[in-house]
């Protein structure tokens, strides 16, 4: 395919850097609405590479075939994304219970993201199809989210408000917890009322809170 006009190229005829990331962009952009709007499955490579205006090589230059690229466009366009909006959350001074409840109410706003539920319900679906690359893209991506949820739980715990022993996979079952239902129901087109969200919210962090209590040495 000849590739569009508009792409800029440097000395020698090769595309400059600025050039080549744009078009990577443009690529995986391109990638993951495709793959939303139709499905993994019946997404070939050659209309990516044809709807993005780039060439096949370009394509296969940078992942092995169709499982890579998709992997690839959901970390950029929807992890990227998560991570910026888990990055700008800030602790609330009024305490822990009442932090987490704010970081719980977040959460579960971006996890019901019509968006992230389609991507949600595609991956799922898909993921049998490529095994390993679905399993390495969670062992990558799961730190990302933890990571940024740590911070939240670290201004708590430094201010003696909870314990934080095992921060991974205490951060992973508060996730669940927060999360686990009112996402599941979702990708069933399921949707709570307010009312029940808030109140499994609510229970799920008195729980939590209550099971990571400073304990008083001796008790």
């Amino acid at each position: 395919m000849t590739e569009i006009a508009e792409f800029r190229r440097g000395p020698g005829g090769r595309p400059t850097r600025a050039e080549s990331e744009r078009r990577l962009a443009n690529l995986l952009e391109t990638a993951m609405r495709l793959f939303l709007e139709r499905g993994y499955e019946a997404v070939s490579v050659e209309e990516i590479a044809k709807q993005s205006g780039v060439a096949k090589r370009f394509i296969y230059a940078r992942y092995g075939d169709k499982s890579e690229l998709f992997a690839a466009a959901i970390e950029q366009n929807i992890l990227g994304r998560l991570e910026d909006a888990l990055h700008a959350i800030e602790p609330s001074r009024r305490g822990v219970e009442r932090g987490l409840y704010e970081l719980g109410q977040k959460l579960i706003e971006m996890a019901l993201q019509p968006e992230g539920v389609t991507l949600h319900r595609l991956f799922v679906s898909s993921a049998p199809l490529f095994p390993d690359i679905a399993k390495r893209f969670v062992e990558r991506n799961r730190e990302r989210a933890v990571k940024q949820v740590e911070r939240v739980f670290r201004f708590y715990a430094d201010r003696g408000e909870i314990e934080l022993s095992h921060p991974q996979l205490m951060i992973e079952h508060f996730l669940i917890s927060v999360i686990g239902i009112p996402q599941r129901l979702a990708l069933m087109g399921i949707r709570e009322s307010a009312e029940e969200q808030d109140q499994r919210l609510r229970v799920a962090v008195r729980l939590f809170v209550r099971g990571c209590a400073k304990r008083k040495p001796g008790a």
